[in-house]
């Protein structure tokens, strides 16, 4: 672990999303300061002030808008040497990136169970089955450079991991999937900085 990370904040790049406030409440929790910043902010960033990145989900249907724009925006992550986090359109802009395709599916506006298919980090202690709160229509295929982590009965790629780095992508949101969902953001950030990441409160 790089040990400059150690008072480093955590920046939240804030795509639009109304759970925002949630990743910032559990952030909080875990004993990380944080940064929000809207998608306007990002070209401004200096990337290496940060312990780790959130990439927030967003309004936004990837099918019906100009994907390109969104690839130039988020090319960062792919040089960055901290860990990120994608987060539902977070998830899928890390795909784009990679050269992933976004598509339509079923639209999913509740709870459902994902099947977690190898052991990872991001799930340390949760298990095979984990129930989590899913707020999408539009999925991504799995990138060259990236290894399926879970699954689901209505997508496929649910979370993934590149192969090399610390780069995640969960489709669903984990910020507001009660204590399973704040345990997968906890995992994150010990691997942002072992030593700041506290153990959440359990409600």
């Amino acid at each position: 672990m790089n040990q400059g990370r150690a008072s480093r904040p955590i920046l939240v790049i804030h795509c639009g999303s109304d759970k925002v406030n949630s990743i910032e409440t559990v952030v909080l929790q875990c004993g990380f300061g944080l940064r929000i910043v809207r998608l306007d902010e990002v070209k401004e960033v200096s990337f290496a002030d940060y312990a780790g990145i959130i990439i927030s989900g967003a309004p936004v249907l990837l099918t019906q808008t100009n994907q390109h724009a969104y690839v130039e925006l988020f090319n960062f992550v792919s040089s960055v040497d901290c860990p990120v986090l994608g987060i539902c359109f977070g998830h899928q802009v890390i795909g784009l990136v990679y050269g992933a395709n976004v598509f339509r599916g079923p639209e999913c506006r509740t709870h459902e169970t994902i099947q977690v298919l190898q052991e990872d980090n991001l799930f340390h202690g949760l298990g095979t089955m984990v129930f989590v709160d899913e707020d999408h229509c539009e999925g991504v295929t799995l990138p060259d450079q990236f290894v399926l982590l879970a699954r689901s009965g209505s997508y496929t790629v649910e979370a993934m991991k590149h192969r090399e780095k610390d780069i995640y992508g969960v489709q669903f949101h984990p910020e507001t999937s009660n204590e399973q969902g704040r345990k997968i953001v906890h995992n994150f950030l010990r691997l942002c900085n072992p030593a700041t990441a506290r153990e959440i409160p359990r409600f």
